[in-house]
């Protein structure tokens, strides 16, 4: 029986394929079979002649010696390694060798087994995909954990770092940042146990040029010993930089825009959310990843869009509106948008787009919808690799580059790489040159135009991109071309949606402020060139608002589509029509000829815009005010040219609406001086630059004081402001609100002296529409009461017809409060609004102020006389006091006397008074009032 197994393992050990030798403890050969002998050359009767030494590579040497005697020490069962053998010839034979130690009875090393793999031509081809993978920019790293040898390309080098130079992983793990480690360490046990089909991990590193790169590793085990233990893993380096900076910067935009954004599949489990979840939901992304949409909306907002998420997952588009309460417990109004993802005629998901529409439905604004955007998860893909001989003939394809192009590397082999690979514009089929073509004939690396696309075998059309270069030898031989490419049909598609949709309105579709401003600097810069002119516009709807306030936000978003609708329709397609929000559309029409041109294409579109609509079975007609700015006689770039077009729309505005202004010098100092008065005002403000005058009001029959007329004054940093001046700026910038709290507190103030001083005389003050609305107005007049300590019947409070007639409910609610109080109300300037009687008897006013332009000196005779009776009778009618304003001459007042008002102030008794000159003149009135009536009055009247 021994015998016999010794007849068997000779026969394999001579018969077997691989080149096997014993070997003695010195090296020297005892048996060799025939493979050994047919891979290095020799004879067996020469080889048994010789040592293993005497064939092995002399740079080998020294590891082979240290392996050997590692093992003849006990210290290791065998080893497995790389070497070289001389081939009798004087060839190199690259060998995979196999040792094991044989002992014999005792356990004392009897000799060694050696198995001898001929790897030569495995090397060749893989020195050939070494230099295709250099030339396609990725570096080919080799490592034997074993052995601890890494070896690695040039390009492989470069990226890797200094650490890499050494052939030695441990010095390369070194060089990586701690952060970086644990990322790394977990993809490669991914791989080891098995749930991974290949490494594959991007991470963070400084190169051995020191530039620091995001790069990703990618490879496979492909090598393990007898008892399953891992010999070897291969694979590349890969520059990946230039896409995670996209993709950062894509999540940086979509984290930071003013909407929620979500991607759903169709488990309902979320794969992508952006920080406007954490308003909505108190939900981070990070906590959302994965979670059941019920999990994050909650379970009653669930069960609410239950059936628009099935409709969204059969693939119908849902739009609909959602009341919620935040996690702060408010209630919050939401535009939600589910969109199908549809791939392959599948849905595979949904995107959630929702925005906050709680503004619109809550405030008395023009709606100011927030641009809808969406977001795709995009899966990382490999990249496709193909190599081709000389003459542009495919020799290699890589497994996704089968899969994307349909050929398998049998087919393609020998085929054209316009056959394999056929290339065409998008948009258009028409066959582009292959960039490998121009690598090959150049011998320089080629890019891809940024539009091309592939079709595949089947006739599925992919866009695609990345470089082709020429595969060169040391000796500058042309050896082929390598081409590297990637499918990128999503992220194109994805970048062109949400830069339609971050350049265009939601609501009309129409380009936004971003992409307007674009076009004016592109027609800035083409105006240069070619010496021409064109025009910024500016339209904004009049009282559109009232559209929204009467009809609902609805109507009026129509409205807007159909006005958008109608500019389209009267312009050029060279012109732009952008909507900036609410009412407001900015018109940009390139290459004008002059004012006049403008100012035909002007009317065009108000006739456009003021034509009847019909929405919803409501007719509805509009008008519009518009502004216009040419380029360049006023602005050289969008900044101005919007501010000036916007700037010429409030004029047209200020001269009644309806009709369109051009910017000009005239408007532009205008406007410097108002912005100038704006700035000094709310300085003035801070600075206590405002006082208060006092204009007395007397009975010039019976002498009587009846009170006192507050009035502001401002000494500006260049001198006295009119009140006229200041006061419409005031209540334009809302400056009036704290400036009128000032002056009534500081009237209190003044008239509780003047009481204490023994002069309890009221004292009246000008209320603004701005104050009289404001809901906190009652509040502030019981607060300035209180806190001067003056009787509420010493205070007025005048208001204008145009005020009363303004919100009536509110403003009745407010006399009465006042009334209540037991504060005075009269109405100034009587006679020159619209009031109605109607309205006037049920206000519970107190005095009507006959107005100044009355007794004017071109107004007089019987129809002056007629109108003054009717309102002195009106206030008699009504029990109310009547008192004339500006009287200035002796005969005003014999005339007022006759027509029966008695109450009169002017500057025939007393201008404006300090409060230390009025107390000067009260004195000095009686006196003043003799004289009056020996010289002033009618001595006839009683």
């Amino acid at each position: 029986m021994p015998d016999r197994r010794a007849r068997l393992f000779e026969a394999v050990f001579r018969r077997s394929p691989i080149g096997m030798a014993l070997l003695r403890p010195d090296g020297t050969f005892l048996a060799v079979n025939d493979a050994l002998c047919a891979a290095l050359g020799y004879s067996p009767e020469e080889l048994l002649s010789r040592a293993s030494g005497d064939v092995t590579h002399p740079d080998d040497l020294p590891g082979d010696e240290a392996q050997v005697q590692r093992t003849l020490s006990g210290q290791q069962d065998g080893f497995e390694r790389r070497k070289r053998y001389l081939h009798r010839d004087g060839r190199v034979v690259e060998a995979l060798v196999n040792v094991s130690l044989l002992v014999d009875d005792l356990g004392v090393p009897a000799g060694l087994l050696s198995q001898v793999q001929d790897v030569t031509e495995l090397q060749n081809v893989t020195d050939r995909l070494r230099v295709a993978v250099e030339a396609s920019q990725d570096g080919i790293w080799d490592w034997f954990p074993q052995t601890g040898q890494l070896d690695c390309t040039d390009r492989c080098l470069q990226l890797g770092g200094a650490g890499l130079l050494r052939g030695n992983l441990r010095d390369w793990w070194q060089a990586v940042r701690p952060a970086e480690r644990s990322r790394l360490l977990r993809a490669y046990r991914r791989h080891l146990n098995g749930k991974a089909e290949q490494l594959n991990a991007e991470y963070r590193q400084r190169g051995a040029d020191g530039v620091e790169r995001w790069l990703a590793v990618r490879g496979r085990i492909t090598g393990r010993s007898v008892d399953g233990a891992v010999t070897r893993v291969s694979g590349i380096l890969s520059d990946v930089t230039a896409r995670v900076q996209v993709q950062q910067d894509l999540e940086v935009v979509l984290h930071n825009l003013p909407a929620m954004i979500g991607y759903w599949d169709a488990r309902g489990r979320n794969r992508f959310g952006n920080r406007m979840y954490v308003d909505w939901f108190g939900k981070t992304p990070e906590q959302m990843l994965g979670r059941h949409i019920s999990e994050v909306i909650g379970p009653d907002t669930y069960r609410a869009n239950q059936p628009m998420i099935e409709a969204v997952l059969g693939g119908q588009e849902q739009l609909f509106d959602r009341t919620i309460l935040d996690p702060a417990g408010r209630e919050r109004h939401a535009q939600l948008h589910y969109v199908p993802d549809v791939q392959g005629g599948e849905v595979r998901g949904f995107f959630a787009l929702g925005t906050d529409v709680t503004a619109r439905r809550t405030a008395e604004q023009a709606l100011r919808e927030q641009r809808e955007l969406a977001r795709v998860t995009l899966a990382s893909i490999g990249d496709s690799v193909i190599t081709t001989d000389p003459h542009g003939r495919v020799t290699f394809l890589n497994p996704v580059a089968q899969r994307m192009t349909g050929w398998t590397n049998e087919d393609a082999a020998g085929q054209p790489i316009e056959t394999v690979m056929p290339l065409a514009q998008e948009g258009s089929l028409t066959p582009i040159p292959n960039p490998l073509r121009a690598a090959l004939a150049q011998r320089t690396i080629m890019g891809m135009a940024g539009d091309t696309v592939l079709r595949d075998r089947s006739g599925t059309l992919f866009s695609v991109q990345d470089s082709a270069a020429p595969i060169i030898s040391d000796d500058g031989e042309l050896l082929g071309a390598v081409i590297v490419f990637h499918d990128v049909s999503e992220t194109r598609a994805m970048a062109l949606r949400m830069s339609h949709l971050a350049q265009h309105d939601t609501l009309t579709d129409l380009p936004n402020r971003v992409l307007l401003r674009d076009r004016i600097a592109q027609a800035t810069r083409l105006a240069r060139r070619r010496g021409v002119n064109f025009a910024v516009l500016f339209l904004d709807l009049d009282h559109f608002k009232d559209v929204n306030d009467s009809l609902g936000h609805h109507v009026g978003d129509e409205l807007l589509r159909e006005v958008a609708r109608r500019l389209l329709g009267s312009l050029r397609a060279s012109d732009t029509v952008s909507r900036q929000g609410g009412d407001e559309f900015i018109i940009l029409l390139p290459d004008v000829h002059d004012p006049a041109h403008v100012q035909t294409v002007i009317r065009k579109l108000m006739s456009a815009v003021t034509a009847p609509y019909v929405v919803e079975g409501q007719t509805l007609h509009v008008t519009v005010s518009v502004g216009a700015a040419l380029y360049p006689a006023d602005g050289d770039g969008p900044d101005d040219l919007l501010k000036h077009a916007d700037a010429a729309m409030y004029r047209a505005k200020a001269d009644g609406r309806n009709r369109h202004h051009f910017y000009s010098r005239a408007l532009h100092d205008e406007n410097q001086r108002q912005q100038q008065l704006r700035h000094d005002l709310r300085a003035a403000l801070d600075a206590g630059q405002f006082h208060l005058v006092y204009q007395p009001k007397v009975n010039p029959q019976s002498g009587e004081v009846l009170g006192a007329e507050a009035l502001l004054r401002w000494n500006g940093p260049h001198g006295p402001v009119p009140p006229a001046t200041f006061i419409p700026v005031a209540e334009d910038t809302g400056l009036i609100l704290p400036l009128g709290r000032w002056v009534l507190r500081e009237a209190c103030q003044q008239a509780q002296r003047w009481v204490t001083a023994g002069h309890a005389l009221p004292v009246s003050v000008n209320i603004s529409a701005a104050q009289f609305t404001d809901p906190t107005f009652l509040d502030t007049v019981q607060e300035e009461l209180r806190r001067s300590g003056l009787g509420a019947h010493l205070l007025e409070l005048e208001v204008t017809e145009t005020i009363l007639m303004r919100h009536v409910e509110h403003v009745q609610r407010n006399l009465e409060a006042l009334r209540a109080l037991g504060v005075q109300v009269s109405i100034d300037d009587f006679g020159t609004g619209y009031s109605s009687l109607s309205y006037l008897h049920a206000f519970p006013v107190n005095t009507l102020k006959i107005d100044r332009s009355f007794l004017a000196p071109d107004r007089h005779g019987p129809q002056a006389e007629a109108l003054i009776t009717a309102i002195v009778g009106l206030g008699r009618a009504l029990n109310l006091q009547v008192i004339a304003e500006g009287v200035e001459e002796p005969a005003q007042v014999r005339q007022l006397l006759r027509l029966g008002c008695a109450a009169m102030q002017g500057y025939l008794f007393a201008r404006p008074l300090t409060p230390g000159d009025f107390l000067t003149w009260l004195r000095h009135w009686p006196a003043q009032h003799a004289t009056f009536n020996l010289t002033g009055a009618d001595p006839e009247r009683p």
